[in-house]
């Protein structure tokens, strides 16, 4: 099968490797299109008994920049369209469709052959959720950062984040990384647990088919029996030194006035108490609240869609050439005189 935005190559040694690199774009993101090419690459190779194991990673620069937000706009759409007339079936779309990323998520996880992301450069939002899904995750030393900043534009990770990272990360780690929106360097996601090596660029792709060929687990821990979050449970002496004091700096710092935030830190509190797949679907409900709410609609059409609109000039006098400045310089007022030395 041939694909638009993937290539693929199964080695002899069993292990494949799938690079993304969607054409007419400088950076690969997620659309309708990419989503559908990886479900039909999974199903593909959840056939293949000849294929062991899986490396994922990117022939441009970067990994990832995340989600397309035009997906969101046109869910968003639909939403508007329905919730007039049928407020219920509206909602129920939007939790469906948006959690449509997530599920995609948890079937690379519990597929039961291991995948390994070789991150070679940026990789944020939506990608990063992949890798916290896949079985491992080795990233390219380099300036390049990883995270997930969704909160900073009205949204939180609703692709698994809060619960891969809470279940990877220690508690006040997790939680800052989330409720900040956090994109740090790979060596900073190493030392939170979140990724498993920071290799050699000209390495990465050798590290990853390594890592598989070594016994990678395809069964993530938290699909064990007996698996503990780190810093215990959420009703524990450990846990009682986190959560109420989460809560507090999250109202102290957001006045309650960013629902992602608050979406965000609800998933986390309650996820943790639950097995995975019903976790997910906590998550995904509080997504879809979130993404139904005027604030986290206008933070997104303010700090994401103008600003592009911004950025390429869209408010520009349109009979007015562009200039480039030649000379910087300060004029005092003639009243303005310098404060005296003491």
């Amino acid at each position: 099968m041939t694909y638009t935005h993937f290539t693929f190559e199964a080695g002899a040694d069993g292990i494949a490797l799938l690079v993304w690199d969607s054409p007419g774009r400088s950076m690969n993101v997620f659309t309708a299109e990419v989503m559908d090419e990886i479900e039909a690459v999974l199903a593909a190779i959840s056939a293949d008994d000849a294929v062991t194991g899986v490396v994922v990673t990117s022939a441009k620069r970067d990994f990832s920049g995340g989600a397309d937000l035009k997906m969101v706009e046109a869910l968003l759409a639909d939403y508007a369209h329905l919730k007039d007339a049928d407020p219920e079936a509206a909602m129920q779309r939007l939790f469906v469709e948006g959690a449509r990323m997530s599920r995609l998520w948890r079937s690379i996880e519990t597929c039961g052959k291991p995948w390994v992301a070789a991150i070679n450069g940026t990789c944020l939002g939506g990608a990063f959720e992949l890798a916290l899904a896949c079985h491992g995750r080795i990233a390219a030393e380099g300036d390049f950062r990883v995270g997930l900043p969704e909160v900073k534009i009205g949204l939180f990770p609703g692709a698994g984040g809060t619960q891969r990272v809470m279940r990877m990360a220690e508690p006040q780690a997790g939680l800052t990384f989330l409720l900040q929106g956090q994109t740090v360097a790979p060596k900073k996601a190493l030392a939170l647990r979140l990724l498993d090596k920071v290799v050699p660029a000209a390495s990465l792709v050798a590290e990853a088919r390594a890592m598989i060929a070594a016994g990678l687990s395809a069964k993530k821990p938290w699909d064990s029996d007996g698996f503990r979050a780190p810093g215990g449970a959420v009703y524990s002496p450990a846990g009682f030194q986190v959560w109420p004091a989460a809560n507090a700096l999250y109202r102290r710092e957001t006045h309650d006035n960013y629902p992602g935030a608050r979406g965000a830190l609800a998933a986390a509190f309650e996820g943790l108490q639950l097995p995975m797949d019903l976790a997910l679907k906590v998550e995904a409900r509080h997504f879809a609240g979130v993404l139904a709410s005027p604030e986290a609609q206008a933070m997104i059409r303010s700090l994401f869609v103008s600003m592009q609109d911004l950025g390429k000039g869209a408010r520009r006098p349109v009979a007015e050439p562009p200039a480039t400045p030649r000379k910087v310089a300060f004029s005092a007022p003639a009243s303005w005189a310098p404060a005296s030395p003491m």
